[in-house]
């Protein structure tokens, strides 16, 4: 992935790094070759928030405070990192992604940093280290929602009447049997950079489902064995929440539902619901990870795709987070 001698990472200390420790030995070899040293003096900022994020830091040696900047000045401190830890590394999935936080350095910092683009330039070669580390950046992804998913039914718990729910509508169907559900696939977002005759691979290999609005797909604790690409419509993800639910995402036409269980191998920790009439392309798990282990063009999409909407996700959920935050400050106030 990089030049030889640019750096003197190696291999066997990325296996102790979460991010690379599924990857084989010859991928994290070819990985930290990538990475080069970076020094920064105490108070210099290694991530600056909403500025463009264009590569990821491993810490070596020092402290790194994480925070958000506050109206006024200063910093809202979320955590500290240490030697051994990643930041950062949302700027290998797309390149329109902003730096979320500020990463600043509390004393003497050494670091390890990869450039996204040089990240990017292997992944268009279609090289298994970068193939394999797309795939670890999606099941990092993917908890991060699930721990935000948890902290979010924690705070419902907490103040339940607070928060109105959505009833459930059980609208009747549509039918519309003309419905050309495969051509509309060419115009999605996820399927454009495919070829024809990939997006036909794609196709067959999911099994086409026309949903009503208001059908449950996934229900909180069930097995997570399938997820599905919304076609058509929009599929909403919420948490049970006195009579109804209380909606944490809409997901429309090119977003994959279902993901953060899947990928995480856990069961699902939310509801998902149609919100209006879908006609949705549902794969099992044995499927979609063989569509994502492939190593071919289709599965470097496929998972760019994957990591894309799992950030969409996350960003949704901090919104929540934020709302209801913001809602239980206010009832104190009251109160």
């Amino acid at each position: 992935m990089g030049g030889a001698g640019l750096s003197a990472l190696s291999a066997s200390r990325l296996a102790d790094v979460p991010l690379f420790a599924d990857l084989d030995d010859a991928a994290r070899a070819e990985i930290a070759d990538a990475f080069t040293v970076r020094h920064f003096a105490d108070g210099e900022a290694l991530l600056v928030q909403n500025e463009r994020a264009e590569g990821l830091y491993l810490i070596d040696e020092g402290r790194v405070d994480i925070g958000k900047r506050l109206p006024g000045g200063g910093l809202a401190l979320l955590a500290q990192v240490g030697p051994g830890e990643v930041i950062g590394d949302m700027a290998l999935i797309g390149r329109d992604i902003k730096r979320s936080a500020m990463g600043i350095a509390r004393g003497p910092v050494r670091s390890w940093y990869m450039p996204a683009d040089q990240f990017r330039a292997a992944l268009s070669q279609l090289r298994p280290a970068s193939l394999q580390l797309q795939t670890a950046l999606g099941r990092l992804v993917a908890a991060r929602v699930a721990g935000k998913t948890r902290d979010i039914a924690a705070m419902l718990s907490e103040t339940p009447d607070s928060f109105t729910p959505r009833p459930q509508r059980a609208l009747p169907p549509v039918s519309e049997e003309d419905f050309a559900a495969e051509a509309f696939l060419a115009k999605l977002p996820c399927c454009a950079a495919m070829t024809p005759g990939q997006r036909r691979a794609f196709w067959d290999a999911g099994t086409r489902v026309d949903a009503p609005a208001d059908r449950d797909l996934a229900t909180p604790g069930a097995v997570s064995d399938r997820l599905w690409l919304v076609v058509r419509g929009a599929v909403r993800s919420g948490l049970p929440h006195r009579e109804g639910i209380y909606q944490l995402t809409v997901t429309g036409p090119g977003q994959l539902v279902g993901l953060s269980p899947m990928l995480s191998g856990m069961a699902h920790d939310r509801l998902l619901r149609t919100s209006e009439q879908a006609t949705l392309l549902a794969f099992d798990r044995a499927t979609f990870a063989e569509m994502l282990g492939t190593g071919d063009a289709l599965s470097r999409e496929l998972g760019a795709s994957v990591n894309a909407d799992l950030v969409t996700a996350l960003d949704a959920l901090d919104q929540v987070e934020a709302r209801i935050l913001a809602m239980q400050r206010g009832h104190a106030v009251a109160a």
